[in-house]
């Protein structure tokens, strides 16, 4: 009796474990399915991200009493010339880039040499920090080729990305329309993935116009003060503005290299000091009269879901990284929580 007590025992103490492992491995097989498909993950995913950022649009007309197909109609132009126009326009930047690439490298290369000599005369060694660092101008024009070829990609699946956003309108807001005049019963799964709380999609909405006043007055900066190519720059600047608190850094860096190659230290001085004014100014003046809550993710958690997300679906999935943290976390706590009402109730 007293054997059996203690197998039932162990049993009960082994379950814990066991659930734990089982948890683990299939973390760790949803990880690896989302590597395997993160090409088409991607397309997916910016689509559903620039829907959510379009969606108000629509809406707006709708509430204006603009008829429903006529509201749709008009957001389907505004979207396909708008990509039209945006892709033509990055395709012609990236174009002109990557012919300049080797002027750009051999520049590089001048100025990194003139570096090390300046240090040098002044009993100062660098090398071995850049060595250390792993800075190089093969380093950083392989950094930049990366960036070219997500951006490439990008303009590649434009077309699948504009399908999938015009499909994506019409069965949200035929959905929502619906909804509204009882033709169908909201199901507590689309509930939560129209709603996802207000805060995603108010998250997405606000930040994508904030971005794109980021973006103009960037390119506008960039233009004046004569660096190549601000169109793909102020563009890289409102992907970059999904990211917070890091995403500035990285949406000048290029630009400001760039500059300080080409025109010079004031130059590239002026990039830096002027893009973290128009952030500054946009993020705290402009983005609290629409958003009047910050968003309570922490620094860690920004760097953490950045480098998480970065390493499982590339570049895009650092554009997406806060995102897919909201939906992830929201997710965990909804399903953490037992419903308030029976999943039938919904159907």
């Amino acid at each position: 009796m007293s054997q059996n007590w203690r197998l039932d025992h162990s049993s009960q103490k082994m379950k814990p474990i066991i659930q734990y492992l089982v948890g683990a491995a299939s973390v760790v097989i949803i990880i690896a399915g989302l590597k395997a498909g993160a090409g088409i993950l991607n397309q997916i995913l910016l689509a559903f991200l620039l829907t959510m950022c379009i969606t108000p649009l629509p809406e707006w007309l709708i509430k204006k009493r603009v008829p429903k197909g006529l509201a749709m109609a008009i957001t389907l132009v505004v979207v396909l010339l708008g990509g039209f126009l945006i892709s033509a326009l990055l395709a012609t930047s990236i174009s002109n880039l990557v012919a300049s690439i080797p002027e750009y490298q051999e520049k590089l290369s001048v100025f990194y040499n003139d570096l090390e000599e300046f240090a040098q005369s002044h009993n100062l060694n660098i090398s071995d920090l850049f060595q250390k660092a792993n800075i190089s101008p093969e380093r950083i024009i392989g950094l930049t080729q990366k960036i070219i070829s997500v951006l490439t990609g990008f303009l590649s699946s434009s077309f699948v990305i504009a399908m999938l956003i015009a499909f994506m309108l019409i069965e949200l807001l035929g959905y929502s329309a619906d909804i509204r005049k009882g033709k169908r019963r909201e199901a507590r799964h689309l509930k939560w993935l129209t709603g996802m709380g207000g805060d995603l999609r108010k998250y997405v909405s606000i930040t994508a116009f904030t971005g794109v006043i980021t973006a103009l007055f960037n390119f506008f900066l960039l233009l004046i003060l004569g660096v190549d190519f601000p169109f793909l720059w102020a563009f890289f600047s409102f992907l970059m503005n999904f990211i917070p608190n890091i995403g500035i850094i990285i949406s000048f860096t290029l630009p400001a290299l760039i500059a300080l190659i080409t025109l010079g230290w004031w130059q590239a001085i002026t990039v830096v000091i002027g893009s973290w004014l128009i952030n500054a100014i946009v993020e705290n003046l402009i983005r609290p009269s629409f958003m009047k809550e910050r968003l309570n993710i922490s620094l860690l958690t920004t760097f953490f879901s950045l480098v998480v997300w970065g390493w499982i679906l590339g570049l895009p999935g650092a554009v997406l990284a806060v995102p897919l943290t909201m939906v992830v976390t929201r997710l965990y706590k909804d399903l953490s929580e037992p419903p308030s009402q029976p999943l039938e109730s919904h159907l």
